[in-house]
């Protein structure tokens, strides 16, 4: 039987995974989840409820924000209508029709895919 050569015998190393490189392959997707997580339960959207007001531009999604119902409030929540596609508003606003001191509509979710409807109507001291 012939000997094994050098080659045959010698095997690959193992190579070791840094410790450091292994924690951040798992902290950077999770933190990513978490801040997603974190943004849609805070989101004015998933946590306004009717009655509830908002101040802002609704054509400026970035400037909605809750509001004490007073002086600073340009909105009054008047319908919540949820898990739809934003293309599920209808034109004018149609799906807030059952609210018929709606006078805006306001839509918060993720780009091609389920969120919320805000009917509202113009906030009145």
């Amino acid at each position: 039987m012939p000997e094994p050569t050098e080659q045959q015998t010698e095997q690959p190393a193992k190579k070791k995974r840094s410790p450091a490189k292994l924690i951040i392959a798992i902290l950077i997707p999770v933190a990513v989840i978490g801040f997603g997580a974190y943004s849609y339960f805070t989101s004015v959207g998933s946590t306004s409820k009717v009655g509830d007001c908002l101040s802002g531009n609704i054509n400026d999604a970035d400037s909605i924000k809750k509001a004490e119902c007073g002086s600073g409030a340009s909105y009054k929540i008047v319908g919540r209508i949820e898990d739809k596609l934003q293309t599920e508003g209808g034109e004018g606003g149609a799906i807030c029709e059952p609210f018929p001191t709606a006078e805006a509509l306001y839509w918060e979710g993720p780009k091609d895919g389920k969120g919320n409807f805000l009917c509202l109507e113009p906030f009145k001291a």
